[in-house]
């Protein structure tokens, strides 16, 4: 029985010993330690074995700016790709960013150092801001008329602008295509300043200025290239009127319609020269193409159409050469102490009126038949 108890005991003991050998190979339990639990500081650098704290053990945000010393993450630290576009949340000031490029959808806002732009006068070059285009400068004393892009939308405040005009200084209003109302102003003529519009066509001088005028005249200066065109129903009507004046008009039309007396152009005491004029003059009373009064106009490749076509009262000395002239009731009036000398030029359906003294040469009707001077 003794024998018996002996191996029972050993038994036991062999049983007690495989189990204090199987708890030692398994370990102490594992336990869960919460951020709460550890103290602030408890867990050192030193404390943590290189590389023991993988990614997959820290929660998303887990890591704040506000648990990070400053400069503790530095670039050796961060592993190449490691910092996406998905990771970078806000814009990310310049200075920050090392040397690059950008293209030209990239930059929004803000400026480009002259140092960036390939400065000079090249193709694909950028010029500089005190750059100088010799042939885009702007000749002197032209002024330029234009409904936009010009120094002046209305004719009136462009005649108005120059004041220093001489012999020695003319000027140049040139108007670009469009219709000028003028309203009841009249653009008044400077002495030396010419004005030139873009064609009979395409720029056109539109007002009702009365007995003054639409446009009124200036000695040593032209008006060209344009329409003038008057209308009105209250007291005569005058397209151009020359007064005292004696301009040259050349490449001109001349449209008037009036309820009472109506002019085309109206000369008194002047000596204009006109050529390549049209004049057309309407109206449900008396119409005068060409109205002269003491004056001595030369008009030269002229088509004129009114009631009475060249009238001349008072005095004065009239030449008129290579024209047409239609007047419904008279084709020429020549009054008593006047002059008017015809060459090469067709009269077509009214008389001729003469009281003073009338030259014709190579003058014929509208069948050309020639037509002798009373």
């Amino acid at each position: 029985m003794g024998k018996s108890i002996n191996h029972m005991m050993v038994a036991v003991l062999t049983l007690l010993a495989a189990f204090a050998g199987e708890s030692a190979a398994a370990g102490p339990p594992v336990a869960t330690v919460s951020a709460e639990q550890l103290a602030d500081g408890a867990v050192t650098y030193r404390a943590i074995a290189p590389n023991s704290i993988a990614n997959s053990k820290i929660l998303d945000g887990a890591v704040s700016d506000a648990k990070l010393g400053f400069g503790a993450v530095t670039t050796p630290k961060i592993a190449d790709g490691a910092v996406t576009d998905a990771k970078i949340t806000g814009p990310i000031a310049g200075t920050k960013l090392g040397r690059h490029g950008h293209d030209a959808a990239d930059i929004v806002q803000g400026t480009i150092d002259i140092a960036r732009l390939p400065v000079g006068t090249g193709p694909e070059m950028v010029a500089a801001g005190n750059h100088t285009h010799p042939g885009l400068k702007k000749p002197a004393n032209v002024i330029v008329v234009a409904r936009s892009g010009g120094d002046f939308t209305n004719p009136l405040e462009a005649l108005n602008a120059i004041s220093d005009a001489s012999a020695d200084n003319p000027y140049l209003v040139k108007i670009m295509p469009g219709i000028y109302d003028l309203g009841l102003a009249t653009l008044v003529m400077k002495e030396y300043v010419d004005i030139e519009g873009s064609g009979e066509t395409t720029t056109r001088l539109r007002g009702s200025g009365g007995s003054a005028g639409v446009v009124a005249g200036a000695s040593q200066a032209e008006l060209r290239n344009l329409t003038v065109e008057a209308g009105g129903v209250d007291g005569e009507v005058v397209g151009i009127f020359n007064g005292n004046a004696s301009p040259r008009l050349s490449h001109l039309a001349v449209e008037v319609h009036g309820e009472k007396s109506s002019f085309g152009i109206y000369n008194m005491m002047a000596a204009p020269r006109l050529s390549d004029v049209i004049v057309s003059v309407t109206g449900s009373d008396t119409t005068f193409g060409i109205f002269n009064l003491h004056s001595s106009p030369e008009i030269r490749n002229a088509t004129v159409t009114a009631g009475n076509g060249i009238y001349t009262a008072s005095s004065g000395t009239v030449l008129l050469e290579g024209s047409a002239i239609t007047g419904s009731i008279l084709t020429i009036y020549n009054d008593s102490g006047t002059t008017t000398r015809i060459a090469n030029t067709r009269l077509a359906g009214g008389r001729i009126a003469n009281n003073g003294l009338l030259s014709c040469a190579g003058v014929y009707d509208d069948t050309f038949l020639p037509v002798s001077c009373p």
